[in-house]
């Protein structure tokens, strides 16, 4: 009995003992796979990240097993290569044959070497994906000796391919904009001591591009000693500043040329810590000489014009007094022997006063014309409709005599020589007028507008200025279209003298006049049905 009862006990005590080694292990083995889950997880949650960094870098990875022949590649590989079916098989020959035909002689060459080598290889080359595009793609990687494989990864570089290519465009585009245009461009960067040119900024002082290094000093000793001083002192004080500056001086090409240049710059930040001057130089020798060339034509013709004016207006005068004396005696001879004087010599003598009275009428418009010409511009602001208005009570006789309607629609007013506008719109309604079929009565209207000069149809208006607009309507016999300028000529006739009186400078005085108010006269008509003068004069004149 004895003996069973410490059998049993011994039998309790070792299923026990079992039973707690067993949970032991149950435990370990719950722990061991609670280690392998989170290390499952882990991984997988790299392997995600992985494949994201692969999306976002357009970046895939692979290997190749030159043993077996054998490819793995990336999820992202695949989308890079263009295949949209990631079940497809994958072998040593469909991973060349992605590779361009002309790239593969050299894909192989480096894999080759990074194999015997044991080292790394880096290639850029082109693919052709299965719709037929062609794409850039840079190859890296290794060789892993003990497991006998290349490992690399494959990165889409199209984009910055095409950037490069652009850049490169742009680049021969400005180089060839700087020889067109004898232009320049440099960097100077804070604290380096060289200065960065273009290939033109040599060629415009006269070096072989890159044949010499450029600094501060070297420069100094190719501007002109006499130009040095006022160039120093224009670069240090914008300096100091670290203002633009646009400086003119000369320069001494190593032959002993002199040219003229133009130097604009700007400080500027550049990268993340860096400021520099990023400058041009222009050679403006040409230009140089022809403005200087056209500032001798303009003295020159200024000269001429003010002799010619002056000879003009000392003329007219000097040929008033003999043809005041031509007409006074013609006058005597007539009334003195009108009795005696056969009626050949009468005809001759009328013939005579006749040429003499349009010898004065041309001498007096030429007069009005040099003073147009040669007045000084005193503007005042004037109302236009009042002027009008007084120009047209000037003119009740012949307004009368000819049975003319005219009527005026003008609230304008303008900065303006009160004189000459009276003596433009004088000519301007005495033509009117005269220039009308005798047996219609004629008809005038005077409106006035006012608009910006962005709305006339003139180029040489300034947009923002606002403008006084006067039409002069008629119906008289107009003129054809073709004459519309010619007509402002001095002296240019539209008809003989016999049809219509004048001289044929009215309508050059009006010009003339209009041109000092700087504004414009526009004239449009056909043969029979009027004509419309257009004048146009700034409100405000610009000082």
């Amino acid at each position: 009995m004895l003996t069973a009862t410490i059998v049993l006990a011994l039998l309790f005590l070792v299923v026990t003992y079992c039973l707690a080694r067993n949970m032991a292990a149950v435990r370990r083995m719950k722990n061991e796979v609670a280690g392998l889950r989170k290390q499952n997880e882990t991984l997988s949650a790299r392997a995600e990240l992985l494949g994201l960094a692969e999306r976002i870098s357009n970046l895939g990875t692979w290997e190749l097993f030159p043993g077996s022949k054998t490819v793995r590649w990336s999820e992202e590989l695949y989308n890079i290569y263009g295949f949209k079916d990631k079940c497809i098989e994958l072998s040593a020959e469909l991973n060349e044959q992605v590779i361009a035909p002309e790239y593969r002689d050299k894909v192989a060459k480096e894999l080759r070497s990074a194999i015997s080598n044991q080292t790394t290889f880096a290639v850029e080359y082109q693919i052709i994906q299965p719709d037929g595009t062609r794409r850039y793609v840079l190859g890296q990687g290794f060789y892993i000796e003990k497991d006998d494989k290349l490992v690399g990864t494959i990165q889409d570089i199209t984009q910055q391919k095409d950037a490069i290519f652009k850049l490169k465009i742009n680049e021969t585009l400005l180089r060839e904009a700087e020889m067109v245009s004898h232009s320049g461009s440099w960097e100077w960067v804070d604290g380096k001591e060289f200065v960065l040119w273009s290939d033109e900024m040599y060629n415009i002082h006269g070096f072989l591009p890159h044949s010499v290094f450029v600094n501060f000093a070297f420069y100094q000793g190719l501007v002109h000693e006499e130009d040095l001083h006022e160039f120093l002192k224009n670069f240090f004080k914008a300096r100091e500043n670290k203002a633009p500056f646009k400086i003119n001086y000369r320069i001494v090409r190593p032959s002993g040329e002199v040219r003229h240049v133009l130097s604009t710059a700007e400080y500027k930040k550049i990268g993340l810590n860096n400021f520099a001057y990023i400058g041009n130089t222009q050679d403006v020798t040409e230009l140089r000489k022809a403005q200087v060339q056209l500032e001798e034509k303009v003295t020159e013709l200024n000269r001429s014009n003010q002799d010619l004016e002056q000879f003009a207006y000392v003329a007219s005068h000097d040929l008033q007094e003999p043809l005041r004396k031509i007409q006074a005696f013609g006058d005597k001879l007539k009334d003195k022997y009108l009795a005696h004087l056969p009626p050949e010599a009468l005809d001759y003598l009328e013939r005579m006063r006749n040429a003499a009275e349009r010898m004065r009428a041309l001498i007096n418009d030429l007069l009005t014309f040099s003073r147009a010409t040669r007045d000084h511009k005193n503007f005042i602001a004037t109302d236009l409709a009042e002027l009008i208005n007084g120009t047209i009570r000037e003119l009740d006789f012949s307004i009368g005599i000819s049975r003319a309607a005219i009527r005026v629609t003008v609230d304008l007013d303008a900065d303006a020589i009160p004189s000459q506008l009276q003596q433009l719109f004088q000519n301007l309604i005495a033509n009117a007028l005269k220039f009308t079929d005798a047996e219609i009565p004629p008809e005038i209207e005077i409106t006035g507008y006012a608009k910006y000069g962005h709305e006339l149809s003139i180029a040489e208006a300034r947009p923002n200025q606002l403008y006084s607009v006067i039409e002069i309507k008629d119906n008289g016999i107009g003129f054809e279209e073709e004459e519309a300028k010619k007509i402002f000529d001095i002296f240019h006739r539209l008809h003989s003298r016999n049809e219509y009186s004048g001289t044929g400078i009215g309508l050059a005085i009006c010009k003339k006049i209009v041109e000092n108010h700087s504004g414009f006269i526009l004239a449009n008509s056909e043969p029979g049905n009027g004509a419309v003068f257009t004048v146009i004069l700034p409100k405000r004149q610009i000082k």
